[in-house]
Parts: C-alpha cells; sequence; structure tokens
C-alpha cells in the first residue's frame, strides 16, 4: 500500500532532482563562460539553460544503473522504431486534428501562397528534426526515468499525474534575468532562482493543455509498460505538426475564440487539453473494454 511518506517523496523528488541540475549548471556556467570568452548575460542564461538539461539527461544512466533499470524498466521494448513510427503517425493525426479545429473555428487561417515545394521543404525538414530531438530528450526523462520511478515509489496513479505535473511545470523553468552590474560566481545561480521564480506566473490555459498532454503520454506508458519508443514518436509527431502548421497559418487577432490557445505558443491552451482530454477518456476506454472482453474469452 502506498503510505503518505513515499507520495510526498515521490512528488518532492523529481523537484530536488532538477534543483540539483540547474544549481549544478549555474556552478560550472561562470567559469565555462569565462573560458568560452563570453560576456553577454544572454549567453550565461544559455549555458545555464543547456547544461541544466544535459545534467537532467545525463544523471539518469547512473541512477538507473544504481537501482538496476533495465530495458524493460525504463519502456523499451520490440521493435523500437516501428513504435516510433505508429507513434509519430498518431500523434500527428491527433495534433492535426487540433489545427483543423482551429482553422475551423476561425482561430487560425491557412496562408495558401506557402503551399509550394520550395517553401514547404525546408519548414517540414525542420519541423521533422526539432519534433524528433524534442520526443528523444523529453520522453526518456519524463515517460523513461520519471515514470518508472515513481511507479516504483508511489504507483501507477501517482506516476501518471506526478510526471504530469512535472512535464507542464518544466515548460515554464526559463530566466529573463538581467545583470545590473557585472557577471560573476553568483549570477549563475541568479538565473537559476529566477528561472524557477517564473513557474509561478504560468499561463493557467498553458499549463492545464501541457499537463493534458502528459497525462496521456504518462497514462499510454502506464498501461503499456512497454510503450516508450511510441511515446517518442507521438510526442514527435505533435511537435512536427506545432512548427510545420505555424509558418502555414496566421492568427486571427480579431477571433472571439482567440481565449482557446492562449499566448504561451497559440496552440496550447484550453482547446489542446479538452481534445487530448477527450482522446485519452477515448483510450480508456477502448483499454477497459479490451480487457473485459478479454476476461469473458477466458471464461469457460
Amino acid at each position: 500500500m502506498t503510505t503518505a511518506r513515499s507520495l510526498l517523496m515521490a512528488l518532492l523528488a523529481p523537484l530536488l532532482y532538477l534543483m540539483a541540475a540547474a544549481f549544478l549548471a549555474a556552478l560550472v556556467a561562470y567559469p565555462a563562460s569565462r573560458l568560452l570568452g563570453l560576456e553577454d548575460i544572454s549567453d550565461l542564461r544559455s549555458l545555464v539553460s543547456r547544461g541544466g538539461q544535459a545534467l537532467l539527461l545525463l544523471g539518469l544512466w547512473p541512477i538507473g544503473r544504481r537501482l538496476g533499470w533495465d530495458l524493460r524498466t525504463w519502456g523499451l521494448g520490440a521493435r523500437p522504431v516501428r513504435q516510433w513510427l505508429i507513434g509519430f503517425g498518431l500523434g500527428g493525426l491527433m495534433l492535426a486534428g487540433h489545427v483543423f479545429l482551429l482553422v475551423q473555428l476561425d482561430i487560425r487561417a491557412v496562408v495558401w501562397d506557402r503551399w509550394t515545394a520550395a517553401y514547404l521543404a525546408p519548414v517540414l525538414a525542420k519541423a521533422f528534426g526539432i519534433g524528433l530531438g524534442i520526443g528523444l530528450i523529453e520522453e526518456t526523462l519524463f515517460r523513461g526515468a520519471l515514470v518508472a520511478g515513481l511507479r516504483q515509489a508511489a504507483g501507477p496513479v501517482a506516476a501518471v499525474i506526478i510526471s504530469a505535473f512535472y512535464f507542464a511545470i518544466l515548460h515554464f523553468i526559463g530566466s529573463r534575468w538581467t545583470a545590473e552590474t557585472g557577471i560573476d560566481w553568483t549570477t549563475g545561480f541568479r538565473i537559476a532562482l529566477d528561472g524557477f521564480a517564473r513557474v509561478s506566473s504560468a499561463p493557467a490555459d498553458a499549463f492545464l493543455g501541457l499537463f493534458v498532454a502528459g497525462l496521456l503520454l504518462a497514462t499510454l506508458r502506464t498501461l503499456w509498460p512497454r510503450s516508450l519508443a511510441l511515446c517518442m514518436g507521438m510526442h514527435a509527431g505533435w511537435i512536427f505538426i506545432i512548427k510545420s502548421a505555424k509558418p502555414l497559418t496566421w492568427i486571427d487577432p480579431e477571433s472571439p475564440r482567440l481565449y482557446l490557445i492562449g499566448p504561451y505558443d497559440y496552440f496550447v491552451g484550453y482547446l489542446s487539453a479538452a481534445w487530448l482530454g477527450s482522446l485519452l477518456l477515448l483510450m480508456l476506454a477502448g483499454r477497459w473494454l479490451w480487457q473485459k472482453n478479454r476476461t469473458r474469452d477466458r471464461r469457460p
């Protein structure tokens, strides 16, 4: 049985790991900037941000080995490439449906004169590359390591909810802090603290949209434990559609339904939460029916 203490530890452990990576990156950012000859505060912010992300990923390997995780624990199964391709197709269809709704609701409009081979080729190639990278990195962190660790510590339900919470939160950790004086050893830590402080001002619509997206992916990973590659492909498909649709459509600033997507990226918001939430419920209903039929078939 999951105890209150184990739930509290499951809730706090990801935060402590995240803060440790951020502050370690802050510690090495200043000497790294001196070594590289970087003088601008924006360069230091990039070092703290990218360094923290790299440390988050690099720390997963020793933690997994320490806990005795194998490929099954991470969620990797047979035929990962096939899984990824299926996930990419499903993710692309999901977000294409979302974009279709945005167009039908007159929130976004298609820029038809950009639908030429010369314009589409670099846009689609860039969108695919970004989707591939983000899907690989974020799914390894959240649906790979975090879901595995939380499931062992607090059970599947807590794993889904807590991992989705941190998935949403991480998108709002970012600093725009500017040093009023010179850059020194403390600057990196001020940048890191400012980044965490900005989470409190995360817009509710974008947080909800990202949280529901995290719920869907974590539920998929939990119901089918060896589906990490499927989650990677699905996430990549989402990003591919978003990065492709941005230059191929434009936002109508006069639309009375603009509140459905919000200013975070003009894609994620209340509408995406409702759309992905409906798909999540459909997936759960399908799983329930499959289990029910399987149980009935086993009866003598």
